[in-house]
């Protein structure tokens, strides 16, 4: 008995330990970002789809490498069966969040950035009430989704990062590279309800639907790319990239997708989702915190503080579950 609270408390610290230090990688990405893609910040650099390319080529070639050590299959068939929903979520996840997250910090200031982008765990839960039957949407997340409506405005209308190129424009790509992520949340979600209800077909992984979404989102993302920046057609070109560009891919790719990927899971599985949940408040306030350090962004003691709590509060708010007497009465009203 007692070796098992122990051992409990163990499996907790663990998680704390690990959920921690995603956030602190995860915060980190906003002002890297920044930094990686704007000139006027960090120096010269590449197209930021193109950055976003590189990545995301290192990303698929890791993913495949650990999906395939972990399961002993790229289950490759099942990805060709259910390649359509496979690449819509790539398209969401991958393409459209890349190009809001690339070219809307290229515009306005990582704080206001990293603030705005954690507002997707919100919006998961208002896509989530609208689309899925096992969701609903209860007082507790309408009042959460008004405080990140609140703290939305808050950012739009008083950052003090004004010395930026674009600021509106920066700060409506954000949110909707987190709005895409969010509808993409939502069809995994649905992806994986549909395949339990076929007992006898495979049961993809969180680590199989990454993996192959990164890949179709990639897919999608390079002719788009190559497009816009048709010189690195040519092999050479990669070539002069500058070495500070490929040291912020490596972050990205590596530490922040693949490891932060990897930290994550390993921290929810000795935690329920809802306490794992939490930690992604984390990632703002890390977020604003390296940006006054690193790129000497303005901190404004009123405005972000305010804007955090709000989101902050928004996303205990819609974490927090309904008695089950409360949710199994709304199961049988949605049934009649």
């Amino acid at each position: 008995m007692i070796s098992n609270i122990i051992n409990n408390k163990r499996e907790k610290s663990i998680a704390y330990i690990l959920l921690i230090l995603t956030a602190v990688i995860w915060g980190g990405t906003w002002p890297l970002g920044r930094w990686l893609v704007s000139e006027e910040v960090g120096g010269v650099t590449i197209p930021p789809l193109m950055i976003a390319v590189v990545r995301y080529f290192l990303v698929v070639i890791c993913f495949f490498l650990i999906l395939k050590s972990q399961e002993g299959t790229l289950n490759w068939k099942f990805a060709k069966e259910n390649w359509k929903i496979l690449t819509l979520m790539g398209l969401l996840s991958v393409t459209i969040f890349q190009v809001g997250y690339q070219f809307g910090v290229d515009m306005t200031g990582a704080s206001d950035a990293s603030i705005l982008a954690t507002t997707n765990a919100i919006w998961v839960v208002i896509f989530s009430s609208r689309f899925l039957k096992s969701e609903f949407f209860t007082w507790k997340k309408g009042v959460g989704t008004l405080l990140a409506f609140i703290a939305v405005i808050v950012v739009f209308g008083f950052s003090p990062n004004v010395n930026v190129s674009n600021r509106i424009l920066g700060d409506i790509l954000i949110l909707s590279a987190a709005f895409a992520y969010a509808i993409y949340t939502v069809l995994s979600r649905h992806f994986i309800n549909k395949t339990r209800e076929k007992s006898n077909s495979y049961q993809p992984t969180s680590l199989w639907i990454i993996t192959w979404v990164s890949f179709f989102g990639f897919l999608l993302m390079t002719p788009i790319s190559l497009l816009i920046s048709p010189e690195y057609l040519n092999p050479l070109q990669y070539l002069y990239i500058p070495s500070r560009v490929w040291v912020g891919i490596a972050y990205l790719a590596f530490l922040s997708t693949v490891v932060g990927y990897t930290l994550y899971l390993e921290g929810i599985k000795r935690l329920n989702a809802s306490r794992a949940a939490i930690f992604h408040t984390l990632v703002p306030l890390i977020g604003v915190i390296l940006s006054v350090i690193f790129l000497q962004e303005r901190f404004d003691v009123l405005i972000y503080p305010f804007a955090l709590l709000l989101v902050v509060v928004g996303i205990i708010l819609v974490n927090l579950k309904s008695p089950r007497n409360k949710e199994e009465k709304l199961i049988k009203r949605e049934k009649k």
